[in-house]
């Protein structure tokens, strides 16, 4: 209903009701949004608060446990005893005493402790390393101990040493126990020596968040730093195993980012275990980098602010309803004398509709309504005289008398009325004068005068079928006269074509009587026009001679693409091929049939050489098919290689399938053939590759290890061809053989020879070992000094032999021994043998990290055991201490040995080069085996330089 056709009661009693609702609802929503925020920001505060103290409270548990393990650090950096035992005992009281805790441990680095680790190898409550990791637990309900595990990898001790600093791990599993751990590192002059720590099980967390409740049915859990769930009391099978980026929910994942930050806050979201819509309040645990959970469903969180807002409600319900019985009561006052005046002018209106317009409004009315009824009598007074004479000026304009005008002085709208009439009758004259100068304008065949004047409505639709007309008269006359020029271009056209320079044409009757040709066909066949004028198309068709035209004419229409070949006979009697185009056409207003002939002689010649040509690359293609079938059968696999950054592949062969590959992983670039060689071989490959680049063309083979799809390590051979063209560009072309069978033969073959060589070598030490012994043995049967000096030498001789042997044998190439130790191993002999201990002789050894081969090495052993045990014998007579040095240095590819003590010196009067002393003359013997010279220095004491290189 629009506003003006409502009732004026309706209307009083609408604006004041919905004035004093208007008022209502924002004095309502004013008062229920200052409450709730009140409420809200209460609800929130008592949330946060409660979540706060929690997280205290955890944070207070975690420094206890933290300071525990730090007491134990800090005692373990004054402790000095070094007793394994004692320390056992210590960390046994601490979890006796404190039973909360699920582990009590130390862990030092190797041999920091004691010093001792080599001796508790593998003993009692340690390990394969003997370091001392004591690892105290009640994991299995009585207290027990077991050495640290993975201490190698894992944070518990990799992190403190590393940072030197406390840490708490986030929560794992053990032995079946969700525990976390809290590690100190044990510094002594601020270097790592250790890790001392505790661990906790999280069991007790999880049963003290379970009996947090918030509001009626809201709930705590605990998370770690990354987010995974360390107590829950609704999702256990969650604990320890899932994240809160497992729920896949985008606030709870903005949370869990807030966490791993170690902030605090709140967010609104859908409660992946319960399914409401809830608020998550989380603050974090400083100590550990963990964080509580308080998760509060928002409907039982907002209670109290919606009994609230309900009461408000109600409130304005009932206050409206009053205001419109009081605004009811008003409007009926007002409205009863404006009904009886309403009534009134009904009647008249009825009236006026009848045709009465004499009919006047009442004016006894009451005072406060009397102008309203005067005011309606004038008006209809001054309507009624110029409503009849527009009645009369249009029944004149009806019969046709186009010249009536009004005649009454009119004013307003009214004088409006009669002007509309007047210019109406103007309209209508100016309309069919000008209608009938354009019908005149046609009739004299004159088609440019158009219709000026078009008028409205109905008129419009006479001036514009009058204005339709003559445009169609118009462009029939202009059609005719194009067609006629169409008709004029269309021969010119046809005489152009007619005389195409290319092709021969030739215009036929029905009959195959040749009516007319162009010069083409003239030259071409060799006839006159005069000549051709008497022939027909079948004269000239070697191919068809004899043959019905229309029969021909028919074959040709059928041929989908319009195209025939013949031949055609020249007047000489040569022919050629040609191919034939045809078609019917009007011609002096009979049936003709036109027809182009193409010379097809040099088309006919290619297609005849590529006929050959494709006969050959058939032939070609069949070869290559047989090679390929040939290779992809074979055990070979044949690479092209493109010579840029990791080899990309340009062609493999079929066969790359043995290996799990398909030939589109390489030839997509997908897969580079860089990627599949293994990475112990990578930069061998590219460096054998690199020395063949600069020659011209190269042959190379060589031996490495590639990976298969499935990630198998298998042994190939390759063998490589390198061309180098005149510009340089490299071509990179071979094959690849799998001999990974042959590689774990002679793998097996290898290992079967180091057996056989150290059973050799263990079997040569073993009887050197046995004539050293009956050396020692026949000794005993003489009494002569001299005679059991020389057994002894011997024996020393021997020993020195058996120990090269020895080392040998515990090599790992059996080719190559460990010069230095060996040094050592066998002036340690030599002072036991000689007797050195009655004296205070020092040894020592300056050998630089050297491994020499047995050639080198014997030789070189028995030099130093005779030099030095000269020195022990002779060097240091009637003196209580000395010193024996041995020291061998590098130098470029030779070896600088010198031996010296700073004995009594060797006399002058002995040329050690030509002496009786077999050991001297073994020594200068052994020197020129090696190839080596040797010098002698007796300044201060006696120090012999021999100079070598090392035998191959």
């Amino acid at each position: 209903m629009k506003q003006n056709e409502m009732p004026i009661k309706a209307k009083l009693i609408i604006y004041i009701v919905v004035s004093v609702f208007l008022v209502l609802i924002v004095s309502t929503a004013v008062s229920i949004t200052t409450v709730t925020a009140q409420q809200k920001e209460l609800a929130y505060l008592q949330s946060v608060e409660m979540a706060r103290d929690y997280a205290n409270q955890f944070d207070g548990d975690m420094k206890a446990n933290m300071a525990i393990a730090q007491t134990i650090a800090k005692t373990m950096e004054m402790y000095t005893t070094a007793d394994r035992e004692e320390v056992n005992n210590i960390l046994k009281n601490v979890l006796e005493t404190y039973p909360s805790l699920t582990g009590v441990y130390v862990g030092y680095e190797p041999n920091a402790f004691d010093g001792k680790d080599n001796e508790y190898i593998n003993s009692p409550d340690h390990d394969s390393t003997g370091r001392f990791v004591p690892y105290w637990n009640t994991i299995q309900g009585e207290i027990g101990i077991e050495p640290l595990v993975n201490y190698d990898t894992q944070d518990y001790y990799q992190l403190p040493k590393i940072t030197h600093e406390d840490i708490v791990t986030e929560p794992y599993f053990y032995q079946g126990i969700f525990m976390v751990s809290y590690d100190v590192p044990i510094l002594k002059d601020d270097e790592f020596i250790g890790v001392a720590g505790v661990d906790v099980s999280l069991d007790y967390i999880d049963d003290v968040v379970s009996e947090i409740k918030a509001f009626d049915t809201g709930y705590a859990f605990v998370t770690g730093n990354t987010g995974i769930l360390v107590s829950h009391p609704e999702y256990k099978e969650g604990i320890g195993t899932h994240t809160l980026y497992d729920f896949d929910i985008p606030e709870i994942s903005s949370a869990a980012e807030d966490i791993k930050n170690g902030k605090g806050g709140s967010v609104e979201t859908i409660d992946p275990v319960t399914g409401e819509e809830v608020i998550m309040f989380y603050e974090p645990v400083r100590t550990g980098n963990y964080s509580f959970v308080l998760v509060v469903p928002k409907e039982e969180m907002f209670a109290g602010v919606t009994k609230l807002r309900n009461s408000l409600v109600i409130i304005s319900i009932i206050s409206i309803c009053f205001m419109g019985l009081v605004s009811y009561l008003i409007a009926t006052s007002i409205t009863s004398p404006i009904d009886e005046i309403v009534k009134n002018f009904r009647n008249i209106a009825q009236d006026a509709v009848d045709g009465k317009l004499d009919t006047r409004a009442k004016t006894n009315v009451e005072k406060d309504f009397k102008e309203i009824p005067i005011g309606l009598n004038m008006i209809l007074d001054a309507v009624i005289a110029p409503i009849r004479e527009s009645i009369r000026v249009t029944n004149a304009l009806a019969k046709g008398e186009l010249g009536a005008r009004t005649e009454l002085e009119l004013k307003g709208e009214f004088k409006q009325l009669g002007d509309t009439l007047d210019n109406f009758a103007d309209s209508l004259n100016n309309i069919i004068a000008d209608s009938n100068s354009v019908l005149t304008a046609i009739q004299n065949n004159d088609f440019s005068r158009n219709v000026q004047i078009h008028g409205e409505g109905d008129f419009n639709i006479l001036t514009y079928g009058i204005e339709e007309t003559r445009n169609s008269l118009d462009l029939a006359i202009h059609e005719q006269k194009k067609a006629e020029k169409a008709l004029r271009d269309s021969e010119r056209k046809f005489r152009t074509l007619f005389e195409s320079p290319n092709d021969a044409i030739y215009l036929t009757d029905m009959q195959g009587n040749i009516l007319e040709v162009n010069e083409v066909a003239c030259s071409r066949m060799g006839y006159s026009h005069d000549e051709f004028l008497s022939l027909t198309h079948m004269d000239i068709d070697a191919s068809n001679r004899g043959k019905d035209f229309l029969k021909v004419l028919k074959e040709l229409c059928k041929i989908k693409s319009n195209l025939l070949e013949t031949v055609h006979m020249r007047k000489d009697g040569t022919i050629f091929p040609v191919e034939l185009s045809s078609r019917m056409i009007k011609f002096d207003g009979y049936k003709a049939v036109i027809t182009i002939a193409r010379d097809i002689s040099k088309r006919k010649q290619t297609e005849k050489e590529l006929k050959k040509y494709a006969d050959e690359l058939k032939h070609s293609n069949e070869l290559k098919e047989e090679m390929e079938s040939i290779i992809n059968n074979s055990p070979v696999i044949v690479f092209k290689w493109k010579t840029e950054t990791d080899w990309p592949v340009e062609f493999v062969s079929d066969n790359i399938t043995k290996l799990g590959y398909t030939v589109e992983d390489f030839t997509s670039n997908t897969i580079k053939y860089a990627d599949i060689i293994h990475p112990d071989d990578s930069e061998r490959t590219h460096l054998h590759i690199s020395n063949y680049y600069m020659k011209k063309d190269a042959q190379l083979n060589y031996e490495y290890r590639i990976y298969t799809k499935s990630g198998d390590v298998r042994w190939v051979d390759e063998r490589t061809f390198i061309r180098r063209d005149n510009y340089g560009r490299i071509t990179l072309q071979g094959i690849i053989l799998d001999v990974t069978e042959r590689k774990k033969v002679e793998e097996a073959l290898f290992q079967a020879e180091n057996i056989r060589k150290k059973e050799i070598h263990h079997r040569v030490k073993n009887n050197l070992q046995v004539i050293s012994s009956l050396l020692y043995l026949a000794s005993d049967n003489f009494e002569e000094q001299d005679v059991i000096e020389a057994f002894m030498d011997s024996r020393n001789r021997v020993r020195s032999m058996a120990l090269i042997h020895e080392e040998l044998y515990q090599s790992k190439d059996m080719t190559s021994i460990d010069f230095s130790d060996y040094t050592e191993k066998l002036m340690n002999y030599l002072s036991r043998s000689c007797g050195s201990e009655k004296k205070d002789i020092k040894l020592v050894s300056k050998i630089e990290d050297v491994y020499l081969n047995v050639d080198t090495a014997v030789p070189l052993g028995m030099i130093i055991n005779e030099l030095v045990s000269n020195s022990l014998k002779h060097a240091f007579p009637g003196m209580k201490e000395g010193e024996i040095s041995v020291e061998l240095k590098v130098l470029k590819n030779d070896f600088l040995l010198k031996i010296k003590d700073n004995g009594i010196g060797i006399s002058p009067d002995i040329d050690y080069r030509n002496t009786e002393s077999l050991g001297l003359q073994l020594v200068t013997t052994l020197v020129d085996q090696i190839d080596g010279t040797i010098e002698l220095n007796s300044i201060h004491g006696t120090e012999f330089i021999i100079n070598f290189a090392e035998r191959k």
